[in-house]
């Protein structure tokens, strides 16, 4: 009596089984996934999930730094106008001075003395304080005495001073504005060396010899640990 024939569906429909391995084998090329293969896309998902982690802290952080540079810089732009207001406050009030002093000087040539004395009473600070100084070091026989009482040490503008004042504010602010916008562009920098770790991660386990992924994720591992060890010396905003 003749053995019945089975056909390859039939022996499929038969042994469920052998039917999905089989085909599981095929669709993986013939070459089942064996342990090392899966711990190679495990450790593949850990590092992109880092890098990803990593590239949105990096542009968080440049985002604050950018906002920090534009906050400097504001200040600096108004420390700059406020340096130049009482620059030309302090000139004014030094020109108006120069003038009072020189009509003080007149009616002394003049022996005016009223109108001399009727001058330096009325003479706006510091101006009567430094011509007071200046008048005793005795300037008419002190050849080391200073030409005029503008050049005394007791002549010192309020409007000079907070102009000075304003100008160093200005220099901090634009140093700190240079800082934070470095800060912003290591931060960027730091998004290109992820991308490079999702791109090393992302191709392991795409080569048919398992030698090349691991290095590949041994790559991507070795970028990862270094960009993460560089960019915590790095101040946060």
């Amino acid at each position: 009596m003749p053995m019945p024939r089975v056909t390859k569906a039939e022996a499929e429909i038969s042994s469920p089984e052998q039917g999905t391995a089989a085909r599981s084998a095929r669709q993986s090329g013939g070459q089942p996934l064996n342990r090392l293969t899966r711990w190679i896309e495990l450790a593949s998902a850990i590092l992109m999930a880092a890098a990803t982690i990593a590239t949105a802290w990096c542009g968080y952080q440049s985002a604050l730094w950018n906002g920090k540079q534009a906050k400097h810089k504001s200040l600096a732009a108004t420390a700059i106008v406020r340096t130049a207001k009482y620059a030309n406050l302090a000139e004014q009030k030094s020109t108006l001075h120069a003038q009072l002093f020189g009509e003080w000087v007149a009616a002394v040539s003049a022996k005016n003395t009223a109108l001399a004395d009727f001058l330096i009473k009325r003479f706006p600070e510091p101006l009567k304080a430094a011509t007071t100084a200046w008048r005793a070091t005795r300037p008419l026989t002190n050849p080391a005495a200073p030409a005029t009482p503008l050049n005394m040490p007791e002549y010192a503008l309020a409007e000079a001073a907070a102009s000075a004042r304003w100008e160093q504010t200005a220099i901090k602010e634009y140093a700190l504005s240079d800082r934070a916008n470095e800060m912003a562009d290591r931060y960027l920098m730091f998004t290109i060396i992820y991308a490079c770790v999702l791109f090393f991660a992302g191709i392991s386990g795409k080569f048919r010899w398992q030698a090349i992924d691991v290095t590949m994720l041994v790559l991507a591992g070795l970028v990862l640990l270094i960009g993460l060890g560089v960019m915590l010396t790095i101040p946060v905003a």
